[in-house]
């Protein structure tokens, strides 16, 4: 870990949060200290992000490498499984040594190399000796800062290589727990582009083990269009999603059988049964930090449930995105955990407004019909996306600057698919394909046609006029106006609700 180089430190920013905590201690002891504890998290979450993007890098690290007028042997393993788009690669290398005409010299530091052509197989855990022409990263692209990016990963070096000819393999050291976990994601993607078409393939590979490599930039685009980049990044839609369908999936078997009902909580049963598909999940996406922030929320929630206790979604969402910006300093400035939190904020903000609502409550008459039972369903499956698309879209414009219009149609139509068919059906074909192939090929005549649908409405709605439409980034304080906006209105619903018959 880096050294946090010489800098003012938040002192005035924690004083100012912590001496309102320290006064109210004395009046409500345990805000108090729960503000307190806050204000130290802040400081210590806002040096280590400092640490990171402004380190004092040791002797003998590559950064001395860096600005050389020629290649420098480096020697290094792979500490992420390649990412490959097309005849493109991207590694991850973490430096061991340099090799010099006098011999091996240790180095250190972690180099993000990108392949031009990549030729030849390599995976997690290989230890390669390449020649590299290192240099420190830019920010080519002005709405994304791009060297903060990689140093929040403890990446401060990138390297170009054409091909990988002149790269030596010196041995594969792949093994433990993480390199049979990155085989079974390699043999789940050799599975999908044996089987699949490779429009339908790539999708299924995003959403599975979180390769978008066979995502062409075309299909990206219409994404974005009709608003639903989203569902290509793995995040807590798609883990808490797959956590509800399997426990409800959970629930009713276990509500079939009467040993069970007589001995155990039902609930609890399914609550269980979820959380071993959500780790699966997280394990096999590739463990990327915005998974497995939704398997440590939707993993503390089902644990408060197995105890007992009141699981409060507020509680579980904010303990979550503390420990993940406490494990992974500055991820609060990244759009994802900023699209992950809120999403998830405004769904559960939205439906506890909606809920005390006639037309969100079942039917009490037992002779209701099948529409009258299932209304609150299905327009939680409606809302739901919804609410998504609100909370979030103030960060969009400002990450991305584009609205989009279609997305208030595709994403209450489209998501629901994606996250309680496609996803849990991709994932059981993938798992199925390390142990019975020829069930999971079965089962993937199933899945694919439907992804096939899902891409053609997404193409389908990308064609329509004003679909999505650029505008200027807002900035900071134009986000928090909308926020504001978002939040007195919601406010207002609420009340106007709770004061209706």
């Amino acid at each position: 870990m880096a050294v946090m180089a010489d800098a003012a430190a938040p002192w005035p920013f924690t004083a100012l949060l912590a001496a309102p905590s320290l006064a109210l201690c004395f009046m409500r002891p345990r805000w108090g200290l729960l503000g307190f504890a806050c204000a130290l998290a802040f400081h210590w979450g806002f040096t280590a992000h400092h640490e990171l993007l402004h380190p004092r890098l040791p002797a003998d690290h590559v950064q001395h490498l860096a600005g050389r007028a020629g290649t420098v042997l480096i020697e290094g393993r792979l500490y992420r499984e390649p990412e490959g788009q097309g005849g493109r690669s991207r590694w991850h290398l973490a430096v061991r040594r340099e090799w010099t005409p006098k011999g091996a010299r240790p180095a250190t530091g972690n180099v993000r190399v990108t392949v031009r052509n990549a030729y030849r197989h390599w995976h997690y855990g290989d230890v390669i000796r390449a020649p590299l022409r290192l240099r420190a990263p830019k920010n080519w692209d002005e709405r994304f800062d791009y060297t903060a990016y990689l140093a929040r990963r403890e990446i401060y070096h990138v390297a170009y290589l054409h091909n990988d000819w002149d790269v030596r393999l010196v041995r594969r050291d792949g093994g433990g727990v993480r390199g049979w976990v990155e085989t079974g994601r390699r043999r789940i993607g050799r599975f999908v582009d044996r089987v699949f078409e490779p429009d339908t393939g790539g999708l299924l590979k995003a959403l599975v083990v979180g390769d978008r490599g066979g995502l062409t930039a075309e299909a990206r685009d219409r994404f974005v269009a009709v608003g639903m980049s989203h569902v290509l990044s793995i995040s807590g839609l798609h883990v808490g999603m797959l956590s509800l369908a399997v426990y409800f999936l959970c629930r009713v078997l276990a509500g079939r059988s009467t040993w069970l009902l007589l001995r155990f909580p039902v609930h609890k049963l399914a609550a269980l049964g979820s959380l071993a598909p959500v780790l699966l999940y997280a394990a096999v996406a590739g463990a990327r930090v915005p998974t497995v922030r939704a398997a440590i929320m939707i993993g503390l929630y089902q644990l408060a449930v197995l105890s007992g206790r009141n699981a409060s979604l507020f509680r579980s969402l904010a303990l979550a995105a503390l420990i993940a910006a406490l494990v992974w300093p500055g991820a609060v400035m990244e759009a994802s955990f900023q699209l992950s939190f809120l999403a998830v904020l405004s769904i559960a903000g939205g439906i506890r407004i909606f809920r005390g609502t006639s037309f969100m409550r079942p039917p009490e008459t037992p002779r209701a019909g099948w529409l009258q039972r299932h209304r609150p369903a299905m327009l939680l499956s409606v809302l739901v996306p919804v609410f998504a698309t609100l909370g979030t879209g103030p960060i969009v414009a400002h990450h991305f600057g584009v609205l989009s219009l279609a997305g208030f149609i595709a994403n209450p139509l489209l998501v629901p698919l994606v996250g309680f068919f496609i996803v849990p059906a991709g994932l059981l074909t993938g798992f199925l394909c390390l142990f019975a192939p020829a069930v999971s090929t079965l089962l993937a005549h199933a899945v694919e046609p439907v992804t096939a649908l899902f891409l053609w409405c997404v193409d389908f709605l990308a064609g329509f006029p004003l679909a999505a439409f650029s505008l200027p980034r807002p900035g900071w304080a134009m986000v928090g106006v909308s926020y504001a906006v978002v939040a007195v209105a919601a406010a207002s619903i609420h009340w106007l609700l709770r004061r209706s018959p």
